[in-house]
C-alpha cells in the first residue's frame, strides 16, 4: 500500500475509534466541553522520505504583543510532541510524521496537539476558531 494510503487508512481508524471527524484537509477533534479544534494534514517530501505535517491553529499574531511569541518560544521546550510555530501570520502548533506512521502514533499526536492547541487558543485568544 502506497504510504499516503496506508496513513489515510490509519486516520480512517483512528477517527472511527476516536469520534473524531476526517475532513479533506485534516482531522476535526471535538471536546466534552463543546470546544473544538482542526489538525490539518499535508503531505511533503524530505530526501527521499515522504512525511506529513500536521499543523492546528491557535490565533491570529496580528495583534498579539511581542512578550506573548517570547513566551510561546519558552513554552516550546515543554511541549511533549511538536512546537508552537507561525504559519502566515497565525500562531500554530505543529508536528512531523512519517507517511508510514501507524494508528498510535497518528492518534497520540492528533490529540496532544489539539488539546494544546485548544488549551493556548482558549487562554491565550479567549475564542474557539479553529
Amino acid at each position: 500500500m502506497a504510504t499516503q494510503e496506508h496513513f489515510a487508512e490509519s486516520c480512517r481508524r483512528v477517527c472511527a475509534e476516536r469520534g473524531w471527524k476526517l475532513t479533506p484537509g485534516g482531522i476535526e477533534v471535538r471536546f466534552r466541553d463543546g470546544r473544538q479544534q482542526v489538525v490539518e494534514l499535508s503531505f511533503f517530501e524530505s530526501g527521499r522520505e515522504e512525511l506529513v505535517r500536521l499543523h492546528t491553529t491557535i490565533g491570529s499574531i496580528e495583534h498579539l504583543p511581542a512578550v506573548r511569541l517570547t513566551v510561546a518560544l519558552r513554552i516550546n521546550a515543554e511541549l511533549a510532541h511538536g512546537a508552537l510555530a507561525v504559519i502566515d501570520d497565525d500562531l500554530v502548533m505543529t508536528d512531523t510524521l512519517r507517511s508510514s506512521a501507524d494508528s498510535a502514533e497518528i492518534e497520540a499526536s492528533v490529540g496532544y496537539l489539539a488539546e494544546t492547541a485548544d488549551y493556548y487558543e482558549k487562554t491565550l485568544f479567549g475564542t474557539d476558531q479553529y
